[in-house]
């Protein structure tokens, strides 16, 4: 059931005039406390509590390793702790950083995104989690520090030519860090991938202290376990680092591992605040099996949509109200 009509399925969950909606009205002045924002949110997620999630085709990791071990541990959020990991499965164990850049489409956005991930346990679960540290993106965005968040890299790139070779160029639009690269893919080969990180780190995914503002709940992926089998290892004389300015003196400046992953990733995401929980690979098969795509409702964006409007209403009052003040004083 999983090979034959999970990725479809995830795709159909997808609507692009839904998020192409979402994408304009984005535009709008935002004039909502995010307070308000958080409760929309909250209250779509409880109703509607999945949201379909592709990853598109190259999908590429930088993979560091840390030096400085005391600073890393500062972006944790509470009740997580560093842990040594391997990237593919015969590796030696390290403290990692990871740059995961990528293009998606989703229920709700569509862009290109470079998130910068932190490996950590959960001290309560014993899982290895993917800690998102922060992300840049050129198109809208939720955490909870922020809530809905505009573009903050809004000429990121990330392509491929017809020789296959990638490019990443995702500037950070205050000038503050820049992420830029390319690299040959047709040099990978594809290798097994550590199971506990691939796997069990996609069942628990949180974010930095910054970003998860005091909520250290995370979240879960459903997909099918062959989606994060097997990776091209990209050969570190075929990657052309331009330039990495997040977090100087973190870790060290070139990466230990370099992957891509050349097809795409079909995954059903928890919805904002939304935690599903799944402890391993036989709970993970089990949910994903039980899909019914037919009655599965998700992640809608009728509350951003109304969120936005009223925004651009209040923006509207607020102008017109200036104006008359200033007219008849």
């Amino acid at each position: 059931m999983i090979k034959n009509t999970f990725s479809k399925g995830v795709e159909s969950l997808v609507n692009p005039m839904e998020v192409g909606a979402l994408q304009f009205l984005q535009t709008f002045p935002q004039k909502l406390p995010k307070s308000l924002q958080k409760k929309l949110v909250k209250s779509s997620a409880e109703k509607i509590p999945y949201m379909g999630f592709v990853v598109e085709p190259y999908a590429f990791f930088l993979c560091y390793e840390i030096i400085d071990l005391k600073k890393a541990r500062e972006l944790l959020p509470a009740g997580f702790d560093l842990i040594k990991t391997k990237i593919f499965e015969d590796d030696e164990p390290k403290y990692y950083c990871i740059f995961g850049c990528f293009k998606t489409h989703t229920s709700a956005f569509w862009g290109a995104r470079a998130e910068f991930y932190v490996i950590a346990e959960d001290k309560q679960t014993g899982l290895l989690s993917w800690i998102i540290i922060d992300y840049d993106t050129n198109t809208l965005s939720y955490d909870n520090k922020n809530a809905l968040r505009l573009p903050n890299s809004t000429k990121g790139l990330i392509t491929i030519n017809y020789s296959g070779r990638l490019f990443v160029d995702i500037k950070k639009d205050d000038k503050s860090r820049e992420l830029v690269f390319d690299s040959e893919i047709e040099k990978g080969k594809m290798k097994g991938l550590d199971q506990r990180l691939w796997l069990e780190g996609n069942l628990s995914i949180g974010y930095g202290r910054i970003l998860s503002d005091g909520n250290e709940d995370v979240f879960s992926l459903k997909f099918d376990p062959g989606e994060v089998e097997r990776a091209l290892q990209i050969p570190l004389e075929a990657l052309n680092l331009i330039s990495n300015k997040w977090y100087p003196g973190l870790f060290e400046a070139i990466p230990s591992q370099v992957l891509c992953f050349p097809y795409a990733q079909h995954f059903i995401s928890d919805s904002p605040g939304r935690s599903s929980n799944i402890k391993n690979k036989e709970e993970l098969v089990a949910e994903v099996e039980a899909i019914n795509f037919d009655h599965l409702e998700v992640f809608s964006t009728k509350s951003f949509k109304t969120m936005f409007l009223v925004g651009g209403i209040i923006s509207a009052l607020i102008t017109t109200t200036l104006v008359i003040l200033l007219i008849f004083t």
